[in-house]
C-alpha cells in the first residue's frame, strides 16, 4: 500500500508543479513583443518542461504500481526528484526574467 501512495503522490505534485509553470507560461505568452523577446528562451524552456512533466505523469501512471516493487518505485522516485530540480531552476530564471513586478493574480 505504501507504494501506492508514494506513486500517487509523485503523480499529484508533478501535476501541481505542472500547472504552476503552466500558469508562468501563459502569463509569459501574453506580455508585449518587447518584453517577451527578452524572456523567449526561458518560454520556449517551460514548454519543452511542461511537456517533459506530462510524459512523467503518464510514465508514473501506467508503470508505478505496488506490483512493480520497490526498486522501481524508488527510480520513478529518484527521477520525480531530478524533474523537481530542474523545474525550480527553471522556474526561477523565468521569474527573474518577468522581473519582480506583478505576477499572478
Amino acid at each position: 500500500m505504501m507504494a501506492k501512495n508514494c506513486c500517487k503522490t509523485m503523480e499529484m505534485e508533478l501535476t501541481g508543479w505542472k500547472a504552476i509553470v503552466y500558469d508562468i507560461a501563459r502569463k509569459m505568452d501574453t506580455l508585449p513583443g518587447g518584453e517577451k523577446e527578452k524572456i523567449l528562451p526561458n518560454i520556449e524552456d517551460l514548454h519543452i518542461l511542461i511537456a517533459e512533466m506530462d510524459d512523467r505523469i503518464d510514465q508514473i501512471r501506467e508503470n508505478c504500481t505496488p506490483e512493480t516493487g520497490m526498486d522501481d518505485i524508488q527510480k520513478e522516485r529518484e527521477a520525480f526528484n531530478n524533474s523537481i530540480s530542474t523545474l525550480r531552476v527553471t522556474t526561477e530564471e523565468a521569474m527573474r526574467g518577468l522581473g519582480g513586478g506583478n505576477f499572478g493574480g
